[in-house]
């Protein structure tokens, strides 16, 4: 399984492009090249390039 594999669910990636939305908007540096206007985009193209993931037990991730 790799870290994108929750990508087709949609709920769990509204979730995460939600979450880390947050976390952008309370200053987290983004760990993709933006325009910077839409964090929202932003929260999504760091999912889709596996910056941002679901974390497993015992890993470091998005999610607590």
């Amino acid at each position: 399984m790799g870290k994108n594999d929750n990508l087709d669910n949609k709920y769990l990636l509204t979730m995460m492009v939600a979450k880390r939305a947050k976390q952008l908007n309370q200053g987290f540096k983004a760990l993709v090249e933006t325009n910077g206007k839409n964090i929202r985009l932003t929260a999504l193209k760091e999912i889709r390039e596996g910056k941002v993931y679901q974390r497993r037990e015992g890993e470091q991730g998005l999610t607590e």
